[in-house]
């Protein structure tokens, strides 16, 4: 431990402490502790202090860690848990009243602090303190700027003002491993300069996803995170709750065929705004740039009905290998569900597929939800929300026990599927 205080008989404004990744509370238990006057210590003697508790921690040697940095501000304490290589360690800035000398004392602290942080390389950076003036700010921008290893940063939603994203952008220019932003949740929206400059920051760096942002604000920055998206050849497109559209959905699609995109792996678009029209668009130009091994797809909580299926149907027949299909929380009716049906009979690779909180999915469809078992390796069904009986529902999660290779699956290529299904129905 090493604790720094203004005042000996006052609580610490400062603690190190070492701590297991798997430390769910922080006690702060003081002991027998080397006690230092923080305004006494020069920047030079602060960071050689805090470079010998990182060097003589043999104790967590064992523990694998990804590094990362976090500063919150809870009540009148602030604490900041991070890694430096693999270990991983808990800092407190302590204080009393919020008067204007605590809070010039937590500003002394803070910049001696991030003066040590922004010369070693941190992975991640999440800053929830209420404390921010220009000082700071530069700070953390050289934290961000001098780690070239740095891929995650957070920090409030008020961080999103003009002077704020003025001084991030020049030390985010050319950043290369940053990815991601997050920005907690703004309840207002960003003003025309503060687009310019997040825009700007994006198109400078390799940032591939923001959060936290206003629900009108994201369409903003939608064609530039995409194209940074496609640039890192990433095979996983996620892209759940940003209020997302078919006009969206649209700019996506025809970035998938202008770039040329044939390796998506993963497709998650949860919970946004799509329809049926948009998720034929999707499909379409997943087909033109021929995505073959696509294994997993959710589409859960848009606004699909059943003629999303036959696209659905379209993708399935060119990506043998898809094992994971989402579509809870939509409008499937029965009617789509036996659509469905076509397209798994035979089939010996789809595992999963998610039909839950579709309640307009009713007994109707148990028979051909129990075909569906029979004649493919499907081994889990969700239908809880939907309108399937309890008995129904047993008698399907019981079928689903068979093994595989005790089913009657029948041997059908792709192109047969259709036609295979409604002979083995009659």
């Amino acid at each position: 431990f090493f604790i720094f205080m203004s005042n000996p008989k006052s609580v610490p404004d400062l603690i190190l402490k070492k701590r297991s990744l798997k430390d769910d509370v922080v006690d702060i238990n003081l002991g027998e502790l080397s006690v230092y006057n923080i305004n006494d210590l020069t920047n030079n003697e602060f960071n050689v202090l805090i470079q010998n508790f990182f060097e003589n921690d043999d104790d967590n040697k064992h523990y694998e860690y990804n590094p990362n940095i976090t500063l919150m501000y809870l009540d009148i304490a602030t604490f900041c848990a991070f890694a430096f290589g693999c270990k991983k360690y808990t800092v407190h800035f302590l204080g009393g009243e919020e008067s204007k000398e605590d809070t010039d004392k937590l500003k002394k602290i803070m910049v001696k602090f991030f003066n040590f942080l922004k010369n070693i390389m941190v992975q991640n950076f999440d800053y929830f303190c209420h404390y921010l003036d220009d000082d700071i700010i530069y700070l953390i921008g050289n934290i961000i700027k001098n780690s070239n290893i740095i891929k995650y940063v957070s920090f409030p939603g008020y961080f999103l003002k003009d002077n704020v994203l003025k001084i991030l952008r020049g030390c985010m220019v050319n950043h290369t491993n940053l990815k991601r932003l997050d920005f907690g949740y703004s309840r207002s929206k960003m003003s025309d300069i503060c687009v310019e400059y997040l825009n700007d920051i994006i198109k400078i760096s390799n940032i591939e996803n923001i959060s936290g942002l206003h629900d009108d604000d994201y369409k903003h920055f939608f064609e530039s995170l995409l194209n940074n998206f496609f640039c890192g050849r990433n095979p996983d497109l996620i892209i759940c709750a940003k209020y997302i559209n078919d006009d969206t959905v649209s700019k996506l699609s025809d970035m998938i065929k202008k770039k040329g995109v044939d390796y998506l792996m993963k497709i998650n678009l949860s919970y946004n705004g799509i329809t049926s029209k948009g998720f034929s668009m999707l499909v379409d130009s997943l087909l033109e740039s021929k995505n073959k091994n696509i294994i997993e797809i959710y589409m859960d909580g848009n606004n699909l009905d059943d003629s999303c299926i036959e696209s659905l149907g379209k993708l399935i027949k060119k990506n043998e290998n898809m094992s994971y299909i989402h579509l809870g929380c939509n409008y499937i009716t029965d009617k789509g569900v036996d659509k469905l049906s076509e397209y798994i009979f035979g089939n010996v690779f789809i595992r999963s597929i998610i039909l839950h909180g579709n309640d307009a999915i009713t007994d109707a469809s148990s028979k051909t939800i129990k075909h569906m078992i029979k004649s493919s390796s499907v081994s889990s069904i969700y239908l809880n929300g939907t309108d399937v009986s309890k008995k129904n529902v047993d008698e399907i999660e019981e079928l689903l026990k068979i093994p595989i290779e005790e089913r009657e699956i029948p041997l059908v290529t792709f192109e047969d599927v259709k036609s295979a299904s409604k002979r083995i129905k009659e």
